[in-house]
């Protein structure tokens, strides 16, 4: 954890129960109770319930594919831009956004997840399983909308008695197991060029962009299941 290797980290999310459930793992320990988490919308951060530095932050991270379940609201990708223009706008000059999209070139093209999706930087447990999508939405052949879904065994954690918390078999001759389902998160399909698109309406042409597949350099035929942006504002 960052906050563990010494960093100063402010939370914040429009969820209220994933407010409080984070909240809840904080006041389990003590010692990070300089861990500011509050209520804040992407559209208005300026009003976040967290006291953002005053000369900016080092960094930003918005990750696990968090951004694509944002609406266009406005059209013609307007509200994304402002989100990321809020964004740049909480950073120092030379602070970096740390931002991901799941590879929906390969989805859009053959409508289901890469290899080993479930084996990816953020599902790499075997706790995951039936991971999958589902509702696709197209427009002149492609996809553009879909609801990503899944299922978490919980079984031995302090989820298990979470009242969401249904039994439900692991595979086809699994155990049957204490299960989160993770369903119906609609998800907007970035293309990796139009996403570097958007980062560079909302940066600047000229900022430093650099692009990480699974967080790895790019090499060869590599099939990510994310693609991470790095982009500092100059």
């Amino acid at each position: 954890m960052l906050l563990e290797e010494g960093f100063q980290v402010n939370s914040s999310d429009a969820n209220p129960g994933f407010l409080e459930k984070t909240r809840e793992r904080r006041d389990q320990h003590p010692e990070l109770t300089d861990w500011q988490i509050g209520y804040g919308d992407w559209l208005e951060l300026d009003s976040a319930e967290v006291k953002h530095p005053v000369g900016g932050y080092d960094a930003i991270l918005c990750i696990g594919n968090s951004f694509t379940t944002l609406p266009d609201f406005e059209g013609e990708s307007r509200t994304h831009i402002k989100a990321l223009q809020n964004f740049k706008n909480l950073l120092k000059v030379g602070g970096v956004l740390i931002i991901d999209h799941r590879n929906f070139d390969y989805i859009m093209i053959h409508k289901e997840f890469p290899p080993n999706s479930h084996g990816s930087i953020y599902y790499n447990s075997d706790r995951v399983f039936n991971v999958g999508i589902k509702d696709l939405v197209e427009k002149q052949g492609q996809v553009v909308q879909f609801t990503f879904c899944s299922d978490v065994d919980v079984s031995g954690t302090d989820l298990e008695n979470d009242p969401l918390v249904i039994k439900k078999r692991k595979g086809k001759d699994g155990p049957v197991v204490s299960t989160l389902e993770l369903n119906d998160i609609p998800c907007c399909t970035h293309s990796l060029e139009g996403f570097t698109a958007l980062l560079k309406k909302a940066f600047g042409e000229k900022a430093e962009h650099k692009v990480l597949p699974d967080f790895r350099e790019r090499s060869g035929d590599f099939v990510p299941n994310y693609w991470v942006h790095c982009i500092y504002k100059s």
